[in-house]
Parts: structure tokens; C-alpha cells; sequence
């Protein structure tokens, strides 16, 4: 495997945890919502992170967007408070997540329970496959069935979790009885039309990623243009496969129509370590100043099957991840031209998606712009 790097200067500090500097990512939790007077980091779309004790629920957070390797999270203690983390990575991935302990009585009279389902975007019940569900299944039905009244714009997701010491026939199989034996008490309570969405996750693969993936895309109202781009570059740059990956939490926030493959999946996760590891080591300053990731972050990667993969950087928090044949990367200037017309798009949704924010209402003239004009760049540089 050979790696050519064209990296710019990297953070001050960089302690490396789990192959990001400490530095480099989210800002601190804040504990205890009920201490805290009402600020405009509220009216962020807010992700619930639900579920009895020792299910995982912190092990998750932490490890997805704090960088914490998944063997520290044993040391970990159990919640006892309400902790609202600010996930303010991108215009797209900007949300809190809001971790409630696993003995917290939320339908208590005393907790207003309709105003933390009222601004929910995104409700997670994390449920321990490897202990007895029949609890937890009691718990889930309650708690979304509550919510759901209060606001049925809410996505629920269940996340089967622990599943990296079950067999592959035993994670079918628990999937299965979970899946059935929840809907089924839904349709007991005439809930029918209350949609969850099943995923296997663990915290010791990429599957944790991969799934919290789908829960975020959901909440992104531009994931039709962003997928509609990404299709664009792809089929016009001879690129096989591409992820617009969030940096810190390798979160993939888009990608192109074609399934997605748990390998390449992984192997672009694993890109965006290797990147981060390196630059860590060799590209500091001598004055120790620069940032972790910029505009000139890029790098090259070749497997020894013909296979190239290749991130350039988009925003200031997004990547392009690219897996492409050796035959279609000796067009690099065609797919470098591409590039530029997709990144151009890519901030003028951004700049749409500000506007969006400050005024209220969107502005469906700028959005259609910034489409057709990937389109024609694209195209003509196919024609170059």
C-alpha cells in the first residue's frame, strides 16, 4: 500500500485517542438540562439516547463523538443525570444529543416530558441483546407510544446493541423476535402507523457508525440534493463508489444511489484515521500553529487490488471519500475539475441552508441554482 499526502498543518495539541487528536472534535458535555435556562442551542433538532441500564447508551455517544476507545468505555460510569451534548459539527449534522439515564422515571409528573418530545428530531431506544429484552421491549412500547402522542413527526430507531458476542444465526434471530414483538404491541395499542426503524449495532465495528448514520441522514432536509451531487460526480468522474463523511464522527451524511457495502464502508472509515494519524505525526508547524483540517487536506491511497481511494476536503467539518479504479484515476484532472463544481454546489446549499435559518423560510431559487450548475460543470468537464 502506497500514500502520497498533501496535508496542511495540524492542531497544537494532539494527544491521539483512538486515532483523533483530543482536540479535534465536539465541544464538552453539558450536565443536568434542568439546571440550565433556555438558550438558543435548544431550538437545535435534539436526538433522545433512551433505554435501560447498562444498555450502552454513553458507550455509544462517546464512542462515536468523542473518539473513546471502545475498551475505555468499561471503565465508564453509569449515568445518573440527564446530559445534553451539542453536536454542532456542520449546518447539516447540527443537533443535541440528550443521554437519559436508564432509571430516570421521565413520565414523572414533575418532568415535562412534552417539551422534550415536542423538539425531538430523533428518538434512539437502545436495547442489550445479549441480557433478557422482555424489560426493555415493556420500556420501548411506553416510551414511544408517550411520544408519539406528543409528536408524530418523530423518527424512532432501535438499536439492537451488543451484538459483537452473539453469532451471525443468533443476531438473525434476535432481530427478528425483537422486530415482531414490537410491532406487535403496537398493533395491540392501535399504533399502526408508528414507523421503527431495526439496526445490529456494536461498538467494537462499524456498525455503530453505519447506523447512526441512517438517523442523522433522516434529519438532513438537503439529503436529496446532497445524494443527487454525489450521484452526479460519481457518474461523470468514473468513481465507483463515494461517502461525504463528517471528519470527526465518520458519520457518512451522503452518499450515491448504489448500496452501500459494509467493506468499503469500513475501509473509508478507516482512510479518515489513517489521515488524521499521520497528519498528527508529520504535519505540524514548526511555530505549532495550523489547523487540523483545511481547504489543501488531501490524500491519496493505493490498495495492492488496482483499487484507489481518494478524500479530498469539502467544508471545513466534510470530506469526500472516493473508491475508484487505477484506469479511471489517470483522468485526475477530469475528476479534480468535478471536484470543484461539486464542492462550488456543496457551499451554495450550505449558504442556502444559513439563509434558511436566519429568514424562516427557504429560497427554492438559490437551491435549483446551485444544482444545475454542478450539472453543467460536470458535464463539461466530462467533455474536456
Amino acid at each position: 500500500m502506497s500514500i502520497q499526502y498533501e496535508e496542511p498543518a495540524l492542531a497544537r495539541n494532539y494527544g491521539v485517542v483512538d486515532s483523533f487528536p483530543k482536540d479535534f472534535g465536539y465541544g464538552v458535555e453539558e450536565p443536568d438540562i434542568e439546571e440550565e435556562s433556555t438558550t438558543s442551542s435548544d431550538s437545535k433538532p435534539r436526538i433522545l439516547l433512551m433505554g435501560l441500564r447498562r444498555s450502552g447508551k454513553s458507550s455509544i455517544q462517546k464512542v462515536v463523538f468523542h473518539k473513546m476507545s471502545p475498551n475505555e468505555t468499561l471503565f465508564l460510569e453509569s449515568t445518573n443525570k440527564i446530559y445534553k451534548d451539542d453536536i454542532s459539527s456542520s449546518s447539516f449534522v447540527n443537533f443535541q444529543i440528550w443521554d437519559f439515564p436508564g432509571q430516570v422515571d421521565f413520565f414523572d409528573p414533575t418532568f415535562d416530558y412534552e417539551m422534550i418530545f415536542r423538539g425531538t428530531g430523533a428518538l434512539i431506544f437502545v436495547i442489550d441483546a445479549q441480557d433478557d429484552y422482555v424489560e426493555a421491549l415493556g420500556r420501548l412500547h411506553l416510551t414511544v407510544s408517550r411520544a408519539y402522542r406528543v409528536n408524530p413527526e418523530i423518527n424512532f430507531e432501535v438499536f439492537i446493541h451488543k451484538v459483537d458476542g452473539l453469532s451471525d444465526d443468533h443476531k438473525i434471530e434476535t432481530q427478528r423476535d425483537v422486530h415482531q414483538r414490537a410491532n406487535d404491541d403496537l398493533a395491540d395499542a392501535s399504533l399502526e402507523k408508528l414507523h421503527l426503524s431495526f439496526y445490529l449495532t456494536s461498538i467494537y465495528d462499524h456498525s455503530i457508525f453505519e447506523a447512526f448514520s441512517k438517523v442523522v441522514q433522516k434529519l438532513i432536509p438537503q439529503l436529496p440534493t446532497l445524494e443527487n451531487l454525489v450521484n452526479i460526480f460519481i457518474s461523470n468522474s468514473g468513481i465507483e463508489k463515494a461517502f461525504l463523511f463528517d471528519v470527526v464522527s465518520k458519520i457518512y451524511i451522503a452518499t450515491d444511489s448504489s448500496p452501500v457495502d459494509m467493506q468499503s464502508y469500513e475501509l473509508c472509515c478507516d482512510m479518515i484515521d489513517v489521515v488524521i494519524d499521520v497528519s498528527c505525526i508529520y504535519g505540524l508547524r514548526e511555530d505549532g500553529n495550523g489547523s487540523a483540517y483545511d481547504k489543501e487536506s488531501l490524500a491519496i491511497i493505493k490498495l495492492n487490488n488496482t483499487t484507489i481511494l481518494y478524500l479530498k476536503e469539502v467544508t471545513k467539518f466534510l470530506a469526500l471519500v472516493c473508491i475508484l479504479r487505477e484506469e479511471s484515476f489517470e483522468k485526475k484532472g477530469l475528476i479534480d475539475y468535478n471536484f470543484h463544481c461539486f464542492r462550488k454546489a456543496i457551499q451554495e446549499v450550505f449558504e442556502v441552508g444559513s439563509l434558511t435559518q436566519r429568514t424562516g423560510r427557504l429560497q427554492p431559487s438559490s437551491s435549483n441554482n446551485s444544482l444545475s450548475s454542478v450539472k453543467l460543470g460536470v458535464l463539461n468537464g466530462s467533455a474536456v
